[in-house]
């Protein structure tokens, strides 16, 4: 992708970008607390759905 950012990531893409392990990002997405999309036998997460995700636990951390 000449120099543009992927818009849907890897399992450990994912995983490396929020500094958690691949195991983590899999339980994420079996839980339903992180959406994935589906492709083929695949999952891929989005960039958008990462933001979403670390601001959703960010305000339950300000909330507390």
């Amino acid at each position: 992708m000449s120099g543009a950012e992927k818009l849907l990531l890897s399992g450990s893409e994912a995983a490396e970008l929020l500094g958690i392990s691949k195991t983590t990002v899999h339980d994420l997405w079996n839980s339903g607390e992180l959406a994935f999309v589906r492709i083929g036998r695949g999952r891929k997460v989005s960039r958008a759905e990462l933001h979403r995700f670390i601001a959703m636990h960010e305000e339950k951390a300000h909330s507390e």
